[in-house]
C-alpha cells in the first residue's frame, strides 16, 4: 500500500514537470530514486524479480540512446517502477502506458493537432497506466 501511495506521489509529481518544462531535473530523479529504493527494502520481495524488474526500463533507456525519441527521465522512471514491482508489474505498466501514449498520439494526428514528429511527455502516460495497472489489480485481487 505505501509502496503504491509512493508511486503515485512519484509519478504525478514527475507527469506536472514533464508537462510544464519537457524535462525532469536530475534532483528530482535522485529523490525518486532515493525513495523507490526504500520502498524496495521495506517490500521485501524477491531480489532476483526486483532485478528482472530493471528490463522493461532499461531496454527504453536503450531505444532512448538509441533513437532518441524517448528521454533519459522516462527511462529512469520505468527503471524505478520495475524495481519497486518486478518485471511481470513493470512490463504491465509499460504496455498500458506504451498503449495509451500511441492512442493519444494517433488522435492528436487524426485531429492535426499534432504530426509525427512532435513530441509528447512520457511521465503522464506512465502514471496513467499505472492507474490502470492498479485498478486492474483491484478488479482480479491482487497481481
Amino acid at each position: 500500500m505505501l509502496k503504491d501511495i509512493w508511486t503515485a506521489v512519484m509519478l504525478f509529481s514527475g507527469s506536472i514537470m514533464d508537462i510544464r518544462k519537457k524535462s525532469v531535473p536530475v534532483l528530482f530523479l535522485v529523490l525518486a530514486a532515493a525513495g523507490s529504493t526504500l520502498m524496495s527494502i521495506l517490500d521485501q520481495c524477491d531480489t532476483k524479480e526486483k532485478l528482472l524488474g530493471l528490463i522493461p526500463g532499461g531496454a527504453l533507456l536503450a531505444v532512448g540512446k538509441l533513437s532518441g525519441c524517448v528521454g533519459s527521465a522516462d527511462g529512469v522512471m520505468l527503471l524505478l517502477i520495475g524495481a519497486m514491482y518486478g518485471l511481470r508489474e513493470g512490463s504491465e505498466l509499460m504496455m498500458y502506458s506504451l498503449l495509451l501514449a500511441a492512442a493519444v498520439s494517433i488522435f492528436l494526428i487524426a485531429l492535426r493537432r499534432a504530426s509525427r514528429k512532435d513530441t509528447l511527455p512520457f511521465i503522464p502516460f506512465l502514471l496513467a497506466g499505472f492507474l490502470l495497472f492498479m485498478i486492474r489489480s483491484y478488479m482480479t485481487g491482487g497481481v
